[in-house]
């Protein structure tokens, strides 16, 4: 929005300044008046638009928190209680099926696999963090420790 403002006034001022040259004296103050005022609206604009975005800003840690009880609740009711509950704080363990994984941790930044005769072996990486997974059951996972709760 910012650029676009930018740019537009840019473009006005230009096409002000080739008109200046054939403008009276009282033209021109007229018309300074007038882009004066188109200013003051534009700024009382942008400080009402500030506002709302202050007061969106405000709304974000409560809605936050609401999606962390919706999604605790889903799991909840898709895995049971005991299960839901570890999944929705990100706990892991080692049997977990790749869904339980992905339902806690989200989609992986990057996913590796490798199908052999003995086997479906896959890796996901969350950042720092790599799980293991054979056949779609979680094995084994590195990374770093506090961000790994079992």
């Amino acid at each position: 929005m910012s650029v676009t403002i930018i740019i537009f006034s840019f473009i006005f001022i230009w096409l002000s300044h080739q008109s200046l040259a054939q403008m009276t004296e009282e033209e021109y103050y007229a018309e300074k008046e007038k882009l004066s005022l188109q200013k003051n609206k534009l700024k009382s604009k942008i400080k009402t638009q500030q506002a709302k975005i202050d007061t969106l800003q405000n709304h974000i840690p409560e809605l936050e928190q609401k999606l962390i009880t919706q999604y605790r609740e889903l799991y909840v009711l898709k895995y049971g209680d005991e299960i839901g509950q570890r999944i929705a704080s990100k706990r892991i363990w080692k049997e977990m099926t790749d869904e339980m994984v992905r339902d806690g941790w989200g989609e992986p930044d990057r996913v590796e696999k490798n199908v052999e005769p003995w086997g479906t072996f896959t890796q996901w990486n969350y950042g720092d963090v790599t799980f293991f997974f054979k056949d779609g059951k979680l094995t084994d996972w590195e990374g770093e420790e506090e961000k790994i709760s079992n």
